[in-house]
């Protein structure tokens, strides 16, 4: 096999709505975060065999090498190549803004003509190479940073773009605080197994949560804007009260959201898994 010099860049990711319970078929709103990035380049080596061992493959930097011969190691059948991977990136790591997923998806543009996955893969073989970093992913932040545009996910029909251009103003704030994506989902799993009845009235509230995103993205693209941003503020506020009954707010968090709803903030919750990353502000 052949290979040639290759280069992609993967912007990151928020999320609106629907977080953990878009894992039991309820609805996400996610968008692209075009201010942090992910970029991956592929230099093949001159004079050297076509496929090689790991010791005719390198990675920089060397720190992800590791990470990167795990997930490459994990295809059945793939001989690492002969050549340099160089990765780059701007996305901060367990802040819920995509790291794992923009990795996911500009490794599979890179091996999509080498492994020939046809277009109809590409969407879930990147979701499997994401399985490595959380055990279980819906899908749906490889969905938004392949999309590179405002989407509604479900895991059964995956993601649709959202006919928006407009957003009212959305900011995000670092928390400080970094916790695992798989641990925040196995709280939230055993939430569900102690508090059956509870645990089906907070997916059904993320799930309300994320209609009425939906629907105020719209409003508010649309030029009505009063509409859109009382429905989004009814949103988050639906998202937000999620998370407190999932116990993913630490007092830290708590804190920082207060600030920014006396600072004026209509609305205010995580973005992500939970447990730390960003808050989410929306503003008049």
């Amino acid at each position: 096999m052949m290979w040639s010099n290759f280069e992609t860049t993967v912007g990151g990711k928020w999320v609106l709505t629907g977080e953990h319970s878009v894992l039991r078929m309820a609805e996400a709103i996610a968008l692209p975060h075009p201010e942090v990035f992910l970029k991956l380049r592929f230099q093949p080596f001159l004079n050297s065999p076509p496929e090689g061992s790991a010791g005719d493959f390198s990675v920089e930097p060397l720190i992800a090498e590791p990470l990167i011969l795990k997930m490459l190691t994990s295809i059945e059948g793939f001989k690492l190549p002969s050549g340099k991977l160089r990765i780059e990136s701007t996305i901060p790591i367990g802040a819920g803004l995509g790291s794992s997923a923009a990795l996911c998806v500009a490794l599979t543009r890179w091996l999509t003509r080498p492994l020939q996955l046809p277009l109809s893969q590409v969407l879930g073989f990147a979701t499997r190479l994401e399985h490595l970093f959380h055990g279980k992913s819906s899908g749906m932040d490889v969905a938004v940073v392949s999309v590179g545009a405002p989407i509604a996910f479900t895991s059964k029909e995956g993601p649709t773009p959202l006919p928006i251009k407009k957003l009212p103003r959305f900011t995000l704030h670092d928390t400080g605080l970094r916790c695992k994506t798989s641990l925040c989902i196995e709280k939230v799993d055993l939430f569900r197994t102690q508090f059956l009845e509870k645990g089906r009235q907070v997916d059904h509230e993320m799930k309300a949560a994320s209609e009425l995103a939906k629907t105020g993205l719209i409003h508010y693209h649309l030029e009505n804007r009063k509409q859109g941003l009382s429905l989004l503020t009814k949103a988050m506020e639906k998202g937000r009260s999620c998370f407190y009954a999932w116990d993913l707010v630490p007092p830290e968090v708590q804190k920082l959201e207060d600030q920014l709803l006396n600072e004026g903030a209509l609305a205010v919750k995580l973005t992500g898994a939970g447990a730390g990353g960003m808050v989410v502000a929306l503003w008049s």
